[in-house]
């Protein structure tokens, strides 16, 4: 990936995705002014205006009006809905994947350490945004928002193109046994998602579960991009919930009229 300035904003884009001329995307950074979080969740703010206010920015960045940038309520399920103009708050609520044929519609998903994935079937035109902590890792979201993708346009794995993105590494995430026991339930090959340590415990390698899952739908791997950006790590760019942070940052990606 690559930290960019766009009207004045700190963001980050994905090399394959900006190759791209048919889409717009981005991941935002959560430094803007000296001082001020660049935080898009309002539940993650007592300042609902400042959060309105910072929508509105990313909205302006992309040439769109902040109605047009959409963004669910999330709750590590695995609800997935196709976004339209006529697409009401209600709906989103209880969601962690959006698609959308639709030009002109940002669909995106906050984070603080889950991965967040963009998706572009270049074929049919039609772009995915998925939040995938473990809970939805495990459940398989991804997948399940391909195979919706697949459904409602007929995605197939050879025209998709994604981007993973910053979110915690396996070398900063410890998981205790619920974990581990449903990482081992949910995928049959835990040699490369895996190491064990002591006490059941193991560290998870969320960026590879999540590849797998892109890779048995049959996306080659030249087409994924990983950031390789931990948010621990790199907490001064991104926010982080274990490093205590309360804001979110956002991945978006936007279909342009062809």
């Amino acid at each position: 990936m690559q930290r960019n300035s766009v009207n004045g904003l700190n963001l980050w884009h994905f090399e394959n995705l900006s190759s791209i001329s048919s889409i717009k995307h981005l991941v935002s950074d959560r430094n803007t002014a000296p001082g001020k979080e660049f935080t898009l969740s309002y539940s993650s703010s007592p300042d609902r205006e400042l959060v309105r206010s910072n929508r509105e920015q990313i909205a302006i960045a992309l040439g769109i009006t902040p109605e047009k940038l959409v963004m669910p309520s999330q709750v590590h399920k695995t609800r997935i809905v196709n976004v339209t103009s006529s697409t009401t708050k209600d709906e989103l609520m209880e969601t962690d994947a959006l698609i959308t044929s639709e030009p002109g519609i940002c669909i995106a998903v906050m984070s603080a350490d889950c991965v967040p994935i963009l998706l572009y079937d270049k074929k049919n035109h039609v772009c995915g945004a998925v939040h995938s902590g473990w809970k939805g890792t495990v459940a398989r979201i991804l997948e399940k928002t391909l195979r919706e993708m697949q459904k409602q346009f007929g995605t197939k794995g050879r025209d998709v193109v994604a981007g993973i993105g910053p979110s915690v590494s396996q070398q900063s995430y410890e998981v205790g046994e619920e974990v581990v026991n449903a990482v081992r339930e949910s995928f049959s090959n835990t040699s490369e998602l895996l190491v064990t340590l002591p006490a059941n415990k193991a560290k998870l390698n969320l960026w590879n579960a999540n590849k797998m899952q892109l890779e048995e739908f049959g996306v080659p791997a030249s087409q994924i991009e990983i950031s390789d950006l931990c948010t621990v790590i790199n907490n001064q760019y991104f926010f982080s919930a274990r490093k205590g942070d309360a804001g979110r940052f956002a991945a978006g990606i936007l279909l342009e009229r062809i």
